[in-house]
């Protein structure tokens, strides 16, 4: 089989679908077929489902070899940038995913720097919930993923801890408090935020002795803002993601803290790729030593 073979399979498996695939690529849609054909006729075994109904499903088998071939396509990538390297020219790209609030508040900052010295570096950028980017980078889906640590498989760099505030409503009486424990929540309704702090946030209550009362749950830091300001509860959110959302409400830290580490993981230091390891180096150098983070 080819790496192109390899590259037409790869993306017909992530888009379940022929004729998205071929699009992408510029292939024809009978060019594409017939990749996935040879390789299941050298392979002797059905890679994919074709139904007329359902569309284009994994085998059990296809679905296992995924990220093998994923890997195998890093593999070369990697291999291409360092020739290029070796000839004096950065080229290469990165896919990369990220959580809502680390992709906003890490990934401008990193890719601008990174174009800037490196204008041939091409990024392909991908948003999740926490746990959808750790399993992304394990299935080798992204290159490099932001990640909430300790993620246990992947080699990992921390960047920065973020932690957890509360957002009162106006006139709330916990307005008098400088710090909010968290035994003086047991009885308050409250609106979680979610980004990947939702257990961070149960087992310190837990630790407490206490159940929250989570009457809502958004997935939008706006969302969460609006809700506080009409008074439905007092929000939960990772002082970053706060950051970039301005409002005029209360803040408060909570005793004890709330605090999670964020990172960049990849499946392999040892084999990550030239503009991988730029990535990593580039963000370890804006954000690591930046002041107001919590960091090793």
């Amino acid at each position: 089989m080819t790496i192109t073979q390899i590259a037409v399979f790869v993306k017909v498996a992530e888009s379940l679908s022929f004729t998205r695939a071929a699009e992408e690529l510029h292939m024809t849609q009978p060019a594409v077929s017939h990749a996935i054909a040879a390789i299941e006729s050298e392979l002797e075994t059905r890679l994919l489902l074709r139904d007329r109904k359902r569309g284009v499903a994994l085998t059990d088998i296809g679905e296992r070899l995924l990220p093998q071939f994923r890997a195998m396509l890093q593999r070369m990538d990697q291999i291409r940038q360092q020739v290029a390297a070796d000839k004096g020219i950065d080229v290469g790209s990165v896919s990369i995913g990220a959580f809502p609030s680390a992709s906003a508040y890490f990934l401008p900052t990193v890719i601008r720097e990174m174009r800037e010295n490196y204008p041939n570096l091409h990024f392909e950028l991908s948003e999740g919930t926490a746990d959808e980017i750790r399993r992304g980078v394990h299935e080798r889906e992204y290159d490099v993923g932001l990640v909430l640590l300790p993620a246990p498989g992947l080699d990992t760099i921390q960047l920065a801890e973020s932690r957890m505030v509360l957002l009162l409503p106006d006139g709330h009486r916990l307005h008098r408090r400088e710090k909010v424990a968290i035994r003086d929540l047991e009885h308050e309704d409250l609106i979680l935020c979610r980004g990947g702090h939702e257990v961070a946030v149960l087992n310190a209550f837990e630790q407490e002795g206490l159940e929250p009362n989570i009457r809502f749950t958004t997935h939008n830091v706006s969302t969460m803002v609006g809700m506080t300001a009409q008074g439905l509860g007092i929000g939960i959110v990772s002082e970053m993601a706060l950051s970039m959302h301005p409002h005029s409400l209360q803040v408060r830290e909570t005793v004890p803290s709330i605090v999670r580490s964020i990172g960049a993981a990849v499946p392999s230091l040892e084999e990550a790729s030239p503009a991988v390891r730029l990535f990593l180096e580039t963000a370890g150098r804006l954000f690591v030593e930046q002041e107001g983070f919590i960091v090793k």
